[in-house]
Order: C-alpha cells, then structure tokens, then sequence
C-alpha cells in the first residue's frame, strides 16, 4: 500500500481516501477471475486517461507499424511519488487472455517503467499526475488485437495492481463500410432505433477462407453493456461479406447526452447549484435532474458521453485541476421494482456496476449519487438495468429517439485458420447523422 502522507496527515483528506478505497470493488487476479476490462482496483487512483496523443477525446487506438503514440495518465492522491510498471496482455474478440507468450506479441522487454510524474500544484486536494507516453524502444506490441494495459507497483500480482485499460492496435488489411438506414427492417422500432448495416471487403488472399473466422463487434459511442459482439457474416461474397440483420444490430436512438461544466470552481455554471470550498476537497452539488422520455427530440452539440479534463485557461490542468465530490439527482416518483438505476458515461469509464449503480432517496423522492471529478467537462445519461441482464436501457429515463446524434466503433477481428489468437483487421468510425 502507498504510504500518502509524512509529516502532518490532514484528517480530512484520510478520511476521504479511506473512503474511496472502501467504495472500490477489488478483483482477483488470475486468468479465470481477472476481468479484462477497464477497471480501477485503488481508491487512491482518479482520472485515468488513455487517448492518442493528438486527440485528447479520441479513443486508444494504434496503428501497427506507424509511429503514432498513445498518452497514459492518472493522478494518485498524496504526496509520495514511486516508479510504476506497466504491461499488455493481448486478447481475443471477446476480450479473453489470448494462449500467447508475452515475446510473441510484445517487442523488446514484458514490462517497461512509468516515471513522468509531477506533484498537484495549490490544489486542496494534494496528488500526484503521472503521464506515459507510449509504445516506448522497450516495449510496444508486434501483432495487431485488443490489448489489455496493467499499471501495478513493484511486482505484478493481485494485491498491486492500481488499474488496468483496454487499448486496440489495428492491422488495416480490408476496406469497411456501414450505414444507418432511416427505416429500419422492423417498423416498430423506426422511430426509436438505430439500425447499422456493414459491408466488407474481402481482398483476394482472404477470400477462400471460412466465415466463421471473422468476428464484427460494433459499439455506440463508449458504451459497453449495448456493444453488439461477435457477428458472423449474414451474407458472404467471393469479394465481399455482408453484415444485414433483422434485430441484432439495433441500438437505442437514446438522446443527446446531459453535459456538466466543472471546469472552474469560482463559478457556478448552469448546472451548478452551489460550491463548498472544503478543507481537502470541494463540494458541488447540481440542480435536481428530471426525466426526458416525454419531451420531443432537441438537437444539441455533445461530445457523445466522454469527459474532457480541463481547467480554466489560466491553470495547467494537469497538476492544478482540483478535485470534487459532486452529487448527481434525479428526480423519480418510485423506486424500481425491476432493477437498478446508474449514471452512464466516460464518467464511470463507461461501466455499469456497482460504482455507477444510484440510490433511492425515499425522502426527497429521486435517485442519487456522489462521484469525485476532477475539474474539466462531462457527459452522462441515467440508464435502467433490468434484473439478470447486463445492458442498461435509457427510453424510460432520456427517452429515444431515431434522430439522435450517435458515433458507432466498428471492429473486425480475423483468426487464420489453425491460429489461436484474433487480429484486428479493420477498423471504422461513423455518425449516426452526417
């Protein structure tokens, strides 16, 4: 465990960390349990950060054999700076641990060291920022797939992982296109739904080859518990193969995201209420959320459920953005019978558990939540999920709508016949609406 304080431990700031910590479920690690997903394990890890190095709302995505970098970054409350190690694990489609060994897909060493780190800078809360840049001359992946990224402290086993971060390095070798027709094949879904139609095509050293060794995955914006997965061609051609459904690649029209300004606070943006400047931390508490599942569809600029950290203009935003716990509301008449209510975005790294799950208020009647933010600007929606399943549905709460501005990750993995691993063979962005 990392020792924060020397001299003069501030109660306040104790309690908090101690706080975070209980609130962060912690996994095993071993290949059975171990989830490859993007997950942090200590309470005293905030903002992890994960994009290309010219695009700080892109997704982590690399080209095999280019020069082009991904930038790592993540804060550590406290005071004590240490080295950190890293390493990838390459996975299948499905994000499995892929059967290799580390020197089969990784050139140079299976592990390198993370020491750019630099100390939080008159902030209430006192942190650490670190900053990768990465693949670096000792490491980087030889083969295309998804990866995993472990950061640990010292040795790699269970009790010092902080976090671990999914990343996708692509081998482009065939041509994808997609569409998102304005009917949709079922009619009662026209209105509320997305429907995403893809072709591929197949260069010729591919062609021969059996269907079932291609996988599509398709994901809307960042969101995982609606990501369609593991697609068979429905038709296939000598050039090209075809993915046409009927329900399987509908996605919720949903709505555009709610958004929160909490880039400055020595001001209260629209969303705002009120601000407690605190002893370690501040407090911000928003304006009461209501449901938008009656209200007619409004076109609005957002970025699409991610968060972009940045301070004000003023402040370098890295080792002078402070940190809150902000309180999210929304107002619902009744508690759910059927299943729970969570707050969905990047701002809980677009996972749907036990840290983004809300709680029933039965006094004021509504739902909430506390999240801890770093300064910067936020998108996020409420969802609902049902009992027994894993993807949280928004119509009831945002409402849903065929007109609603959406970017869909499109993915397609390969696995040669007699190989056991998957390689990722192309990849595609779209709008819902161009």
């Amino acid at each position: 465990m990392i020792k924060l304080f020397q001299a003069k431990p501030a109660i306040h700031l104790y309690q908090l960390l101690v706080f975070l910590m209980l609130t962060i479920p912690y996994h095993s690690f071993s290949q059975e349990s171990f989830v490859y997903n993007d997950l942090t394990y200590k309470g005293d890890v905030q903002t992890v950060l994960m994009h290309p190095a010219d695009d700080p709302l892109g997704r982590p995505i690399m080209l095999l054999g280019t020069e082009n970098s991904l930038i790592l970054s993540f804060d550590v409350l406290g005071d004590m700076a240490y080295t950190y190690h890293y390493t990838l694990i390459h996975c299948s489609w499905d994000w499995k641990p892929s059967d290799l060994q580390p020197t089969f897909y990784l050139e140079g060493y299976t592990e390198d060291q993370i020491n750019d780190y630099r100390f939080s800078l008159n902030t209430l809360t006192p942190y650490i920022h670190y900053t990768l840049k990465f693949p670096t001359a000792y490491l980087k992946p030889k083969i295309s797939g998804n990866y995993l990224l472990v950061v640990y402290e010292n040795e790699y086993s269970p009790a010092n992982i902080l976090f671990s971060r999914r990343l996708y390095v692509v081998d482009h070798q065939v041509s994808i296109k997609a569409s998102i027709p304005q009917h949709n094949r079922d009619p009662k879904y026209s209105n509320t739904h997305q429907q995403v139609d893809v072709e591929v095509a197949v260069p010729a050293y591919l062609g021969n080859i059996p269907a079932r060794s291609f996988q599509l995955c398709i994901q809307q914006n960042g969101r995982k518990d609606n990501m369609v997965s593991g697609l068979q061609p429905s038709q296939t051609y000598t050039d090209k193969i075809v993915y046409e459904y009927f329900n399987e690649t509908l996605f919720e029209g949903g709505n555009q995201w709610r958004d929160l300004d909490l880039k400055s606070y020595k001001y209260q943006s629209e969303r705002i209420q009120r601000i407690i400047q605190g002893t370690d931390y501040y407090s911000v508490k928003l304006w009461e959320d209501e449901r938008r599942h009656r209200r007619t569809y409004v076109s609005e600029k957002d970025i699409q459920g991610k968060k972009l950290i940045q301070a004000r203009q003023d402040q370098d935003t890295d080792i002078e953005g402070d940190y809150a716990w902000v309180d999210f509301f929304l107002a619902y008449e009744a508690p759910l019978t059927h299943g729970e209510m969570h707050l969905l975005g990047a701002i809980n790294d677009w996972n749907v558990d036990k840290n983004s799950r809300m709680k029933y208020n039965y006094q004021a009647k509504g739902y909430e939540i506390s999240k801890f933010l770093k300064q910067g600007y936020y998108n996020y929606q409420y969802g609902i999920r049902e009992n027994g399943t894993q993807k949280a549905e928004t119509e009831l709460v945002e409402g849903s709508h065929w007109e609603s501005q959406h970017e869909y990750f499109i993915c397609l993995y390969f696995r040669k016949p007699g190989s056991i691993h998957d390689l990722l063979i192309g990849t595609l962005f779209i709008n819902s609406h161009e």
